[in-house]
C-alpha cells in the first residue's frame, strides 16, 4: 500500500507521489528492465550510476544539469559538448583544436572567455586560427609586409602582444625587394636623400640588398655601380658633381676640375682620367 494506494485497483501505482525518493533511481530506471523509463543509450548517460546526480526532480526528467563538481582537467568534456550532442557544444568557428577542452577553458561554470594564449603554451602553426578572421581572432593586416607569410611566428616572439615584431631577413636574397616594406610606412624606409639607385642604370630598377650587404644592419654598404659607363648609361655626376647633397663620404668634384684644353665635359667619365673609360683607379672603388 506505500504505492498501490486503493484495494480495489492496483495500478496505476504513484510511487513518486507517494514515496521520497532522493537516491537510488537506477535500481528501476537503469534499465527497462522493470517496465520504467531507462537512461537514454548516448554518451552523456554511459558508466552513470547514479540518475539523481544530474536529475534533481522526480516528476520531470527535463532540465537536468549535470554535476560537473568532479570533473578534472582529465575529463574528456568533448564527449558531451560536441556540435549536435548530448549537451550544447562549441560553435562552428571556433579555434581548430583538438586539445581537451578544459585546456583553454578553466572553469566547469563558464565557457567564455577562455584564455588561449595563457594557458596553452603555443610556438607554431599560429596561421591556423590568426591566417584569417574565420575563427573570431585577430587576423594579419592585407599589406604587403603580410601577403605570402604563413608562419607569424617568423616574426611575431611573443603570443601576449603583435607589436614590436622583428621580420626573419635570413632567407631573403639580392633579389628581394627590400622596398616593398622599407618604404617608410610599414617599415623605415630610406631617407629624402638617398642615393637615386636609376642613376646607376639607366632608370632601371636596382633592389637595395645590391649596395646593402646585411640583413641586420643598413650601416654597412658597399656601393655597387652596376657596371656603369656613365654619360647617360648611369649618370656619374649625379652623386659625384660638387655640390651634390646625396648621402656616402664619395669625392665629390666639379665637371671640369681637370677638363682637358678645349673638351667641355658632361659627365664625370668624360674626363678621360678615371675608370672605367680613363685609366686611373680601379673602376667603381677607387678613382686616383
Amino acid at each position: 500500500m506505500t504505492c498501490h494506494k486503493s484495494f480495489a485497483g492496483w495500478t496505476p501505482a504513484k510511487f513518486h507521489a507517494n514515496v521520497s525518493v532522493v537516491t537510488g533511481c537506477a535500481n528501476c530506471h537503469g534499465t527497462s528492465a522493470f517496465g520504467q523509463t531507462s537512461k537514454p543509450n548516448n554518451a552523456t548517460h554511459n558508466g552513470v550510476t547514479q540518475c539523481e546526480s544530474c536529475h534533481k526532480s522526480n516528476s520531470t526528467w527535463s532540465g537536468a544539469k549535470v554535476d560537473h563538481s568532479t570533473f578534472t582537467i582529465a575529463t574528456n568534456c568533448a564527449s558531451c559538448h560536441v556540435s549536435g550532442g548530448s549537451a550544447t557544444g562549441k560553435p562552428g568557428n571556433h579555434i581548430p583544436t583538438t586539445a581537451n577542452c578544459m585546456t583553454c577553458h578553466k572553469t566547469f561554470t563558464g565557457w567564455t572567455p577562455a584564455k588561449f594564449h595563457g594557458n596553452v603554451s603555443v610556438v607554431t602553426g599560429c596561421a591556423n586560427c590568426h591566417g584569417t578572421s574565420a575563427f573570431g581572432q585577430t587576423a594579419k593586416p592585407n599589406n604587403a609586409t603580410h601577403t605570402g607569410v604563413t608562419q607569424c611566428e617568423s616574426c611575431h616572439k611573443s603570443t601576449s602582444t603583435w607589436s614590436g615584431a622583428k621580420v626573419d631577413h635570413s632567407t631573403f636574397t639580392t633579389a628581394t625587394n627590400c622596398g616593398s616594406c622599407h618604404n617608410g610606412g610599414t617599415a623605415s624606409g630610406k631617407p629624402g636623400n638617398h642615393i637615386p639607385e636609376s642613376a646607376l642604370q639607366g632608370g632601371a630598377t636596382l633592389y637595395c640588398m645590391a649596395c646593402h650587404t646585411s640583413k641586420t644592419t643598413w650601416s654597412t654598404v658597399k656601393m655597387n655601380h652596376n657596371a656603369s659607363l656613365g654619360n647617360g648609361a648611369g649618370w656619374c655626376k649625379t652623386c659625384h658633381v660638387k655640390g651634390s647633397a646625396y648621402l656616402g663620404d664619395m669625392e665629390k668634384k666639379s665637371l671640369s676640375h681637370e677638363a682637358k684644353a678645349g673638351t667641355v665635359p658632361t659627365d664625370c667619365s668624360m674626363s678621360g682620367c678615371h675608370r672605367p673609360l680613363g685609366n686611373k683607379g680601379a673602376a667603381y672603388s677607387k678613382w686616383d
